[in-house]
């Protein structure tokens, strides 16, 4: 079992000395875009090698099995369902996995997939660690995403999620997403608007916000984030992983980990440093994300809306000969793992 997870409220007098952004307005009749053409393009081009384990991708390979501790440690504490502390369900109960996810930035698919297999074949199998009963994942990368869903049909298993549409890979971006979801707004017979909530029980972000530009005027890491918080349905989780932008975090991540092989483990050009992020920064984006309306705009006493979130952040250090650990007080010296609960 994984360790009972450190989560306290988020620090909402922090937040009333944040500057609050207003809404952008553009004439352009093409939406603001997260997707960065460099970044695109160079993750694009490791497609090939994205599930070799020893390959380019070594690193992310190495790692995923501490994403689902730690999504397992944030569930150990708050059921999404209900936004109150978890409690034991009976060995075998359609309740007990009935979590909707949204991967963001899934790339050639390697947690989504392991994800994927976490998902029971029936709805009363008994409770999972993720307890997940249905997974999406987006990329706007359509030579990622079909090396995903082409590795997913080698699994039997994951195969048949794909087919009964538990498991779904869309070649999107997060803002693409949320526009095809607003276009299913409905008018009733009654002349009544209605829609179906496109918002999900857990969204999952990770080594994807130190990646997004930050655009004077258009889209930046707050926008992008506030935009993740809109898929989340209240009480549900908002989980994801980045790099803090310190001294130990360069000299690691790009000194070290891009140098040549057989010292580097990701391709050079893979971070850039200026774009990591800070613990405090990431919270404060939160914090902003969480007062904004569903259109965007700072809603009027919007600290209420901070005052039921908890806040998450633990360290994830990489040993040599022994793996990526979670370290409690490492969250400044890099990698690090986030976490935000959504209130009602």
């Amino acid at each position: 079992m994984p360790p009972r997870p450190t989560i306290h409220p988020l620090r909402t007098l922090r937040t009333l000395a944040l500057p609050l952004q207003t809404r952008t307005h553009t004439t352009s009749t093409t939406p603001s875009t997260s997707v960065s053409a460099s970044e695109l393009s160079h993750f694009s081009a490791l497609a090939n090698s994205w599930w070799d384990p020893q390959g380019p991708s070594r690193a992310l390979h190495l790692m995923n099995p501490l994403r689902h501790d730690f999504i397992a440690g944030c569930l150990a504490e708050f059921d999404p369902i209900r936004s109150v502390p978890s409690t034991p369900s009976p060995r075998s109960s359609p309740e007990n996995n009935p979590l909707r996810y949204l991967d963001i930035g899934c790339g050639g698919g390697i947690f989504a997939e392991s994800l994927a297999r976490t998902i029971p074949s029936t709805r009363s199998a008994e409770r999972t660690r993720t307890r997940a009963a249905s997974i999406t994942a987006i990329d706007p990368s359509k030579t990622l995403v079909k090396i995903a869903r082409d590795h997913a049909r080698l699994d039997p298993g994951v195969e048949a999620h794909l087919r009964s549409g538990r498991f779904e890979y869309r070649n999107c971006s997060l803002e693409e997403l949320i526009a095809g979801q607003s276009a299913t707004i409905t008018t009733t017979e009654a002349g009544a608007s209605s829609t179906k909530d496109g918002r999900y029980d857990m969204v999952t972000l990770f080594e994807v916000i130190e990646h997004i530009d930050n655009i004077p005027g258009g889209i930046s890491p707050q926008t992008f984030l506030t935009n993740c918080l809109r898929m989340v349905k209240p009480g549900g989780w908002l989980i994801g992983s980045t790099i803090a932008r310190t001294f130990p975090s360069w000299l690691v991540n790009q000194v070290i980990a891009e140098a040549p092989w057989p010292i580097g483990v990701v391709p050079k050009g893979t971070h850039e440093w200026s774009k990591f992020v800070n613990p405090g920064e990431l919270e404060g984006w939160v914090q902003e994300g969480l007062m904004r309306g569903e259109d965007g705009v700072v809603s009027r006493g919007g600290t209420r809306a901070v005052e039921k979130a908890s806040w998450r952040c633990e360290g994830v250090v990489y040993f040599p000969g022994v793996g990526w650990r979670l370290v409690k007080g490492s969250e400044t010296w890099g990698n690090y793992f986030w976490a935000v609960k959504k209130g009602e």
